[in-house]
């Protein structure tokens, strides 16, 4: 069976158009959300690098960075803060208030 773009596609600008209901979300659904998002981006991005071609993988991944933001910005805190062997402080989410 043949990989082929197009469906490819369709899953991304499925992954962009929960993304963006999530985002749009209350506070308590987006730590969830986001989780939800990384998982399903473990298949994705090598379907998008197999029946695309990298270029088009890579554009979708500067898309995901531009969701996911603070995450990528909490884990290269973390791996900064291992590196130089400091303690390193996570994100506080207080959901309830």
């Amino acid at each position: 069976m043949a990989v082929g773009l197009t469906s490819a596609i369709i899953f991304a600008a499925a992954w962009i158009s929960i993304a963006t209901a999530i985002a749009l979300s209350p506070k308590q659904i987006i730590p969830p959300g986001a989780l939800l998002l990384l998982v399903l981006l473990i298949p994705l991005v090598p379907y998008l690098w197999i029946a695309g071609n990298p270029f088009i993988c890579v554009m979708f991944l500067g898309g995901v960075a531009s969701f996911l933001r603070w995450p990528i910005v909490y884990v290269g805190r973390y791996f900064r803060a291992k590196w130089r062997r400091e303690a390193f402080e996570g994100p506080k989410f207080d959901l309830y208030k």
